[in-house]
């Protein structure tokens, strides 16, 4: 085959050579040009135009001006041009000749480049010492020791000091400014922040109940109800029926009129927002209904202030809307049987947290849906009942819209239709003394363990269940509803061990009851019944007003009612914490302070408002405030944020004051949490040696008696000891294994070489 050679490279460089233009070519489009441009044919010629100046002396000397009317000869006085119209617009331009040329637009621009790229970077250090041999040299080297011998008192001296005095104390970080404030005037004092009273409404009644909203700021609500007895009720009933009952929603923006109206069928004596939907409302009434009330419609206008959300066209003259300075009446959604319900007065009423529920057999399961939709009452017909609001597991068939406008007129939301008139609860709690048996309550305030947005149980259920996975000997629950191979997480509605059915309630004649809800089924009717009370004593002198858990502590409970109030710790039932001798104003409620452990506020029916800090001072209060002419009747206290909180207190003049917290109220003292927690052990371990002291003297009363009957010759002379009993109920139960195995072996259920399993006995 042929061999290809290399193309060799040559070292010759090429000379440039310069394009030769080509020659051009016309296509005709140099004539359009040449015809558009200007083509001069002749030269300019230049006119000069002059118009002669008049001088003095070309002027008429026998001119003379005068003054004329306009009035008499206008058209000669004056020029007007007329309209007329001009037949120039009426030319349409049908073909346009325009001349475009492009010019490049410049612009200055600069650039710089910072160069950052990473870099990684370290270092590394090792502290310089003495070797062995240096140390050992130093420590024998005569200067030093010589030094050491004469400045011997220094050292010394230096020691003393340190031990005597830190000199790294700092003072000013230790003052505790917190405490400055207290009992002293300006800052510690609480300061009037706004007011608010309904001319019309307000009148001849008292505030019953204050609740803040959820989560909108500057929103408040308060009922209103007629300050009468029963007897004073029945005598004005007719009267009464004419005047409304109301729940007003006041709004920090308008002090002057309320945002809405609630209307109820009866006066309402307590009410709470629902933690999780705000726009639900829960009331209690006198006649011992419950109230729902859904304001989601009108949402809007309690969140914008008046001026935001006008209509401008609605303030068009001969256009106004009258309606809209007017306050909105909403109807209540719902009302519960009257048959079905209490029979008296409802005195309290809480929306039970969203984390957990309670099933018809009273069991504490978790909430998946995590929304409170269950709630819990009491009144002065010694029960305390539970309900439930969601819809029934069988359904509600949808109305059609024909169908809402017949059935519902007057345009109620139908949130709650399927409990209107039908409601019931679903568990009762009938109240027992603990002695007797018998029913002698009258409910005015209860409180539960478990608070709104407290996790501290699912959290505990959890952590229980991942030690029993990783030791099966612990064992697991299975809820028995559920399937038994599925754990405890995979449950649908788990039951939550951890959760405390039993809760305190507060009564008429100032008992204080500790109850247990969950039913007892009868062996005999295999019917529930409510267990007696496990514990009651009376702890003041009038009915209970107030029953308030700590935020901080959640077994630590202030009482208050009559002329005293209270601390009890829970299960601890020998005695209180702290009570307090009886005070000169009769008491109407009271309230914990959100930030400060240790501060309280306490109303009174002079119209005064008692802050006491059982830091300060246990045996009185700080200081008190007057706050109206009339009683306080209810407190409620809301944290609008780090700087600021304020106190709502109702009066029975049907005023609601708002006052703000100063700091020292407000702020924590150095380490208060702790001192207040310190205070409470030695309290409860006062309470605990109390209880043994008592224990104590009561053996030694049974053993005077036991000496006394001994030398009177009626009783033998040795009576066993628990020891002694524990070792002969040892033996006897040894004798009853023996003798069932004998039994067991002669019926053949047991083998003969068999040995009998025996506990051994004591001796």
């Amino acid at each position: 085959p042929p061999v290809t050679l290399p193309i060799q490279e040559s070292d010759e460089v090429e000379q440039y050579v310069p394009p030769v233009p080509k020659k051009w070519i016309s296509l005709g489009s140099e004539v359009e040009i040449e015809s558009e441009r200007l083509i001069l044919n002749r030269p300019l010629k230049r006119f000069k135009i002059k118009v002669p100046a008049r001088t003095s002396t070309t002027l008429t000397p026998n001119e003379k001006f005068n003054d004329v009317d306009p009035d008499i000869d206008r058209k000669k006085n004056f020029v007007s041009i007329e309209q007329y119209d001009d037949k120039q617009f009426d030319l349409r331009k049908m073909e346009l000749d325009l001349a475009i040329q492009a010019a490049p637009e410049y612009r200055e621009n600069s650039s710089q480049t910072i160069w950052r790229y990473p870099k990684n970077q370290w270092t590394q250090y090792e502290a310089r010492a003495f070797t062995e041999d240096e140390k050992a040299k130093s420590m024998t080297d005569p200067e030093l020791i010589n030094m050491i011998v004469n400045s011997k008192d220094l050292f010394k001296e230096a020691l003393q000091q340190n031990i005597i005095h830190d000199p790294f104390y700092l003072d000013w970080n230790e003052l505790g400014g917190n405490l400055d404030g207290l009992g002293g005037p300006g800052d510690s004092h609480l300061k009037e922040y706004q007011s608010f009273s309904s001319i019309k409404q307000s009148r001849d009644k008292v505030v019953t109940c204050i609740q803040w909203h959820p989560t909108l700021r500057g929103i408040i609500a308060v009922s209103l109800a007629a300050g009468q007895g029963f007897d004073e009720r029945t005598d004005n009933l007719s009267r009464m029926t004419t005047s409304p009952s109301l729940i007003l929603i006041w709004s920090f923006v308008d002090p002057i009129q309320p945002k809405l109206y609630l209307e109820a069928p009866d006066d309402i004596q307590c009410f709470q927002f629902s933690p999780t939907d705000p726009h639900v409302i829960a009331g209690g009434c006198v006649n011992g209904q419950i109230v729902m009330w859904d304001i989601k419609e009108h949402e809007e206008r309690i969140k914008n202030p008046r001026g935001d959300h006008r209509d401008k066209d609605l303030f068009i003259p001969g256009f106004e809307d009258e309606s809209f300075f007017q306050t909105p009446h909403i109807r209540f959604c719902a009302v519960s049987s009257i048959e079905h319900g209490h029979s008296e007065p409802i005195t309290d009423l809480q929306w039970i947290p969203d984390h957990y529920q309670v099933t018809v057999q009273g069991l504490p399961t978790e909430n998946l849906a995590m929304n409170c939709s269950q709630i819990m009452t009491c009144a002065f017909d010694n029960q305390v009942l539970f309900w439930e609001t969601r819809v029934p597991r069988t359904g509600v068939k949808a109305l059609s819209k024909k169908e809402r406008e017949i059935i519902n007129p007057m345009g109620v939301p139908l949130t709650f239709k399927h409990l209107d008139l039908i409601w019931k609860p679903f568990l009762r709690v009938t109240l027992q003394s603990p002695e007797t048996g018998t029913v002698d309550f009258a409910p005015r305030k209860f409180s539960i363990r478990e608070t709104q947005g407290d996790r501290d149980v699912l959290n505990q259920e959890e952590k229980e269940l991942f030690e029993k996975k990783k030791d099966p000997s612990l064992g697991q629950f299975v809820n028995p509803v559920d399937d038994p191979n599925k754990t405890l997480s995979q449950a649908k509605a788990k039951v939550l061990q951890n959760v405390d059915t039993f809760f305190y309630i507060g009564t008429e004649d100032g008992q204080l009851v500790y109850q247990d809800w969950m039913p007892q089924k009868d062996q005999d009717s295999t019917k529930f019944f409510t267990p007696k009370a496990a514990w009651s004593s009376i702890v003041v002198d009038g009915p209970v007003v107030g029953l308030k858990r700590s935020p901080f502590f959640k077994d630590v409970i202030l009482v208050a009612g009559g002329w005293m109030f209270q601390i009890w710790r829970e299960k601890v039932h020998s005695g209180s914490l702290l009570h307090t001798a009886p005070l000169k104003e009769k008491i109407t409620d009271a309230e914990w302070s959100p930030t400060r452990p240790g501060v309280f506020y306490i109303s009174k029916q002079n119209g005064s408002i008692d802050i006491w800090d059982i830091i300060d001072r246990t045996h009185g209060p700080s200081f008190s405030q007057s706050i109206s002419s009339s009683a306080v009747n209810f407190l409620n206290i809301k944290v609008i944020s780090s700087k600021q909180q304020l106190l709502a207190a109702g009066d029975s003049n049907g005023t609601l004051h708002i006052l703000e917290v100063p700091w020292a109220l407000r702020q924590p003292v150095n380490q208060e949490l702790n001192l207040v927690t310190n205070y409470l052990e030695r309290e409860t371990e006062r309470r605990g040696f109390v209880k043994h002291r008592w224990d104590l003297r009561e053996e030694e009363k049974r053993e005077k008696e036991r000496l006394a009957t001994i030398k009177a010759g009626i009783a033998p002379s040795h009576i066993p000891t628990q020891e002694e009993i524990d070792i002969r109920m040892k033996n006897e139960y040894s004798e009853f294994l023996q003798f069932e195995f004998t039994v067991l072996r002669e019926m053949g259920l047991r083998d003969e070489n068999e040995a009998p399993v025996i506990t051994p006995a004591a001796t």
